[in-house]
């Protein structure tokens, strides 16, 4: 495998800054929310083939379909990677991380609609029989809300949803500045072993102990596998960009997708009645590894990739925070949930609606901070 180096650190920042922007994973980041975002509206292969379906395409559809659960992964893998690459890259400029510098930037481009979308899920109108209750509310409002569901249970007809995946990600962003300002990336990625073995220790816990179905799904120090890939990633690239043959990265992509299906339809980890050894403990690191393998396919393609992907994905943190309204919204323009044209319709007219939210999004409540954010930024990366 062949990497490009990184230049020789310069010595004033004031002057010249670096910048790091990967186009591609923009894109990429796209199609990691629509697999999940399709993966809301799956149905078993048997519905499909009731509608005139070929049972083949039923059910190669259906298990990829229902695979798309695993996009979470994906985006776990796809943030560790860009966010401790550009922590790195800073302390190669600068010296040292500023990790006050990065907190500031984390808050500017998560917070605003975070918290904008809490008080939405709070609405009577999107939280009928405030199933989406106060207590809950507080745990989102301090970053917890992946803990709420596992004490708790999921809030079932609330928007909220999505949110869980948010809170590990700032949970993993409060804890990381500071371990990477200390270590060197030889020792980052000695780090990122650490976390697969807390991570296997964890479930092996929960699965002693019979832990509900939540237990580590929605647990932090057990979901620390796709993270650890992605810092493993940043680490062993050493500033660089795989160039593989295309044949490479088309195994790769296949094998990760594969990945997702085999372990989303056989092992359901996502969803299991009770915890299982086999399952829990293989599962979770195959999805990592398939996950890590889609990102690498994708990295340093040489491909021009069109605008309108790259703007969706720019703004794939809004269409991954409103999707659950999104899907709200289209099920009172189309209530019916019989004729299959109909529902059909649904994703389309789901998937219509949360763009729109999170174009508005973007431009009025998202760009605002995205421009403040950038004052704070000692490498570029993505243009706003």
């Amino acid at each position: 495998m062949a990497t490009a180096t990184l230049p020789a650190p310069v010595q004033s920042t004031s002057a010249k800054k670096r910048s790091f922007y990967r186009p591609e994973l923009d894109v990429l980041r796209f199609f990691a929310f629509l697999a999940v975002f399709l993966f809301h509206f799956n149905h078993p292969a048997e519905y499909y083939t009731q509608h005139g379906i070929p049972r083949a395409v039923a059910i190669a559809g259906s298990s990829i379909i229902e695979g798309g659960v695993f996009g979470v992964d994906l985006f776990f893998v796809l943030s560790a990677y860009l966010i401790t690459e550009l922590m790195l890259r800073e302390k190669d400029v600068c010296g040292s991380l500023d990790v006050k510098g990065f907190y500031l930037r984390r808050i500017l481009r998560i917070w605003p609609l975070y918290f904008f979308y809490i008080g939405l899920a709070l609405i009577p109108a999107f939280n009928p029989g405030h199933v989406f209750t106060w207590r809950a509310a507080a745990a989102y409002v301090l970053l917890a809300g992946n803990w709420s569901v596992i004490l708790w249970g999921w809030p079932i007809h609330s928007i909220i949803g999505p949110l869980w995946t948010v809170s590990i990600e700032e949970q993993f962003y409060l804890a990381w500045a500071p371990i990477v300002r200390n270590l060197t990336r030889k020792n980052l990625a000695v780090a990122a072993l650490s976390m697969l073995v807390i991570s296997n220790v964890i479930r092996i816990s929960m699965v002693l102990v019979h832990g509900g179905m939540n237990s580590v799904w929605c647990n932090t120090l057990a979901r620390l596998d796709p993270i650890a890939a992605g810092v493993l990633v940043a680490a062993v690239l050493r500033g660089g960009i795989p160039s593989f043959r295309a044949a490479t990265r088309c195994c790769m992509l296949v094998i990760g997708i594969v990945s997702f299906a085999m372990v989303a339809n056989f092992w359901k980890i996502h969803e299991p009645e009770s915890l299982k050894w086999v399952p829990t403990m293989v599962g979770y690191p195959v999805v990592a590894i398939g996950a890590t393998l889609i990102m690498l396919a994708v990295l340093g393609v040489q491909l021009r990739m069109p605008r309108s992907l790259l703007y969706l994905g720019k703004i794939s943190y809004g269409l991954y925070v409103y999707h659950a309204l999104g899907n709200l919204l289209s099920g009172m323009l189309i209530p019916v949930h019989t004729a299959f044209i109909q529902l059909a319709l649904r994703p389309i007219a789901a998937l219509a609606i949360t763009i729109v939210m999170a174009a508005i999004s973007y431009a009025v409540l998202e760009t605002p901070f995205l421009k403040l954010k950038k004052r704070f930024a000692h490498i570029d990366s993505r243009p706003v």
